[in-house]
């Protein structure tokens, strides 16, 4: 990936402000959290010998510094996107009770108050000499020694540059290192594909308004709000590219991917309406686990979850069961893995966006419910004959301070970049479509403003322009 975007530089900020007093970065989970991981995430670990994913990481450090020990050397440890440094400190203090103190810690994190904390609570521990503080961005982090293991933990789906960080741990890792990785592959922004919302929105309808109770705004959403958490900071950027681009680099031995459906109902925004202690809300939680199961061992959805090691070199594969890499990376290609058109064209697209030769056969991602956008709307299309034009129309309000240029794109690929102007705009774009495919559309901002930090209005969204239609068509036609 060359270059990191005209936008890098604000969404880095906005991650720094994200987490800067974030002392529980890995807490908070509800309750339904953890009942699901016990039924559904531990078994699996049991099954390839795994005790858990603390043990999974203390067990392949314990095991290399005492490789370490027989030369006379430490063994280093390099944290990625290590935050407050809790993990890994606890890390020291199991191999210490262990009599294993030949440990030296990297913790590779961008967050100054972040690194503070760490510092702090190393010193009162008594390890401030095992622990070395990294300050940069492992986007551009360059291996400057040998590791004997690198963890990352809930970490890679915050990486934009996930060409250069696998790139710089092949590197860094001695040839017989390991790569711990416990972390999320599920869509880009954490949003749902298509064939996993239509399983998820069939059963919102049938919970009631207590369970859907969206703690970030204390609405009661109707519908599952399918957010991308990626508009503003890199939360999930590039989630679903963790686990493909990851095998272009790495090799797996032990290997669990897991979830998919059951997210949104053990996740920080709706899983803590689910009281453990009521009889109906633990069976459903079960209930979903085991369905969620199932779809991912069809092959009807693939897994938003990776729990795995990985090696310079290759070794023996250890899957659970079926759920091999290749098997848990979802195509992109496609609307879904069988091909199909999972929505209604009602239910997708209830705005009628989509016009002419084609129709969404998937959530109109980043188009919100007046038909504002953020910085990027998502579009999956369907031809239903040949198609050679593009044509938008939108609104650019003479109120909005910015403008700029719409980047169009089909499948990541840049068709055009349009110029915009304030007013009522029609632009049409050449592209090549056969009939009877599937196409993911990308309309990208360069521009966008949160009107109440502008001083514009109470809507505190980040906008960019209203998208009043596409319409897709042959010339002439």
């Amino acid at each position: 990936m060359s270059g990191h975007g005209a936008d890098y530089a604000e969404r880095l900020a906005a991650e720094r402000d994200n987490f800067s007093d974030q002392e529980d970065v890995h807490g908070d989970l509800p309750p339904s959290a953890h009942r699901w991981a016990a039924r559904h995430m531990v078994p699996k670990l049991h099954e390839l010998g795994v005790e858990s994913i603390g043990s999974l990481i203390v067990d392949e450090i314990r095991a290399r510094a005492r490789e370490a020990a027989e030369h006379g050397r430490d063994a280093v440890v390099l944290s990625l996107g290590s935050g407050n440094g809790d993990q890994e400190l606890g890390w020291l203090s199991a191999l210490a009770d262990d009599g294993v103190d030949n440990v030296r810690v990297r913790l590779l994190e961008i967050n100054h108050d972040m690194q503070r904390r760490a510092a702090e609570a190393a010193g009162r521990l008594g390890f401030a000499d095992r622990v070395e503080h990294l300050e940069t961005d492992f986007n551009t982090w360059k291996a400057d020694t040998e590791y004997d293991v690198v963890v990352a933990f809930q970490v890679l789906h915050h990486v934009l540059d996930l060409e250069h960080l696998y790139g710089q741990v092949a590197e860094g890792l001695r040839s017989d290192g390991v790569l711990v990785v416990h972390d999320m592959i599920g869509r880009n922004g954490h949003r749902r594909w298509p064939e996993a919302l239509e399983v998820i929105e069939r059963i919102w309808a049938t919970l009631p308004p207590e369970l859907r109770r969206n703690s970030v705004t204390g609405m009661i959403d109707e519908r599952f709000d399918d957010i991308d958490c990626a508009v503003d900071g890199f939360e999930g950027i590039r989630s679903q590219d963790v686990l493909p681009v990851l095998l272009e680099y790495l090799h797996p031995s032990v290997f669990l991917t897991f979830g998919n459906v059951i997210d949104p109902f053990v996740d920080r925004v709706y899983g803590h309406n689910f009281d453990m202690e009521n009889e109906r809300h633990r069976a459903l939680i079960d209930d979903i686990g085991v369905l969620d199961d199932s779809l991912i061992d069809l092959g009807v959805v693939t897994p938003t979850r990776l729990t795995a090691l990985f090696h310079p070199r290759p070794q023996p594969l250890r899957a659970y069961r079926d759920r091999t890499p290749e098997r848990s990376v979802r195509r992109t290609d496609v609307v879904d893995p069988a091909g199909r058109v999972s929505f209604h064209p009602a239910a997708s697209d209830p705005h009628r966006l989509v016009r002419g030769s084609g129709l969404a056969v998937g959530r109109c991602n980043g188009v919100l419910h007046d038909r504002w956008v953020g910085r990027t709307a998502t579009i999956p299309l369907r031809t239903t004959a040949e198609v050679d034009t593009v044509e938008l129309e939108f609104w650019l309000p003479e109120w909005m301070p910015e403008r700029g240029t719409l980047t169009v794109s089909l499948d990541g690929h840049q068709v055009a970049a349009v110029p915009v102007e304030h007013g009522l705009l029609h632009r049409s774009v050449e592209v090549a479509l056969p009939a009877h495919v599937t196409a993911e559309l990308t309309l990208s901002a360069d521009w966008w403003v949160n009107p109440h930090a502008a001083g514009l209005g109470e809507d505190r969204r980040t906008l960019s322009y209203v998208l009043n239609g596409v319409t897709v068509r042959k010339s002439g036609t």
